[in-house]
């Protein structure tokens, strides 16, 4: 496990084929067509052998697929997901509105057969190029700090261990946006991230920032909450800690 390091004043231990017809009889139309095709292809096929890199025995095409293919996964992630994680939230606390319960309980169904399939489609893309756990929280935060120096410690994930997809991808996004927020919200000069298994997937991430006053605090946010959805979605459940001046903290445990 690699572990990188930077001081943190905050103390993140353990918490809680396609057949070719004969064209000898066909019209001259299907010919036509025929040829067509067969044009596209081998212009295709050129379009492709240009791709690859002089003396690359596997071409540079493979790379790109998986290039594209985790940046597509990405954006289901954070632009779709997200966003359904965000509305199903507040339509399932308008099911004990009497007044719209019965339009809310039908967005509640629209919303998460919306997510099961986003969630399905984000599965079949990361089967294609998955990471491993610690490599994919790692290279998430790392991107998410911006350059501000921090600590992640995945020492305490016993060799070979690895969750389910879903767990995996709220590890991720539970991750990257609490090191936005340090990042973005918070000011950090520094951030930390503790990834272990213990009795369920934790992850905890604090940062040396301006902090916020959590009893004048309205609402958990737009990333918050987000965050609570998720981890609620698998049942489990994010904790945050903030102290003005000292820093946040934000944990997540799932089982």
């Amino acid at each position: 496990m690699s572990t990188s390091h930077t001081t943190s004043r905050l103390a993140l231990g353990e918490g809680d084929g396609a057949s070719a017809a004969s064209t000898s009889s066909a019209s001259p139309a299907r010919t036509a067509r025929a040829d067509a095709r067969s044009g596209g292809r081998r212009s295709y096929e050129r379009r492709s052998a240009d791709r690859r890199a002089p003396g690359d025995a596997g071409g540079a095409a493979p790379a790109l697929v998986a290039a594209e293919t985790r940046r597509l996964a990405a954006e289901v992630h954070d632009l779709i997901m997200q966003d359904l994680s965000w509305a199903l939230a507040n339509a399932r606390a308008l099911q004990d509105d009497p007044a719209v319960a019965s339009r809310a309980s039908t967005v509640v169904s629209a919303a998460e057969r919306a997510l099961a399939g986003a969630r399905e489609v984000l599965g079949g893309l990361s089967d294609r190029d998955r990471e491993k756990l610690v490599k994919a929280v790692e290279d998430s935060v790392r991107t998410a700090a911006r350059g501000t120096p921090f600590m992640f410690d995945s020492t305490k994930v016993p060799p070979g261990a690895e969750p389910d997809q879903p767990t995996l991808d709220a590890l991720v996004h539970i991750s990257r946006e609490a090191v936005t927020n340090a990042v973005k919200h918070g000011s950090a000069a520094s951030v930390a991230v503790v990834l272990w298994y213990s009795e369920g997937w934790r992850v905890k991430i604090g940062d040396r920032g301006c902090g916020f006053d959590q009893g004048a605090r309205r609402t958990g946010g737009f990333g918050l909450d987000s965050m609570s959805s998720q981890a609620q979605a698998l049942g489990g459940k994010v904790r945050v800690t903030s102290v003005p001046g000292e820093g946040t903290i934000v944990e997540a445990i799932l089982p």
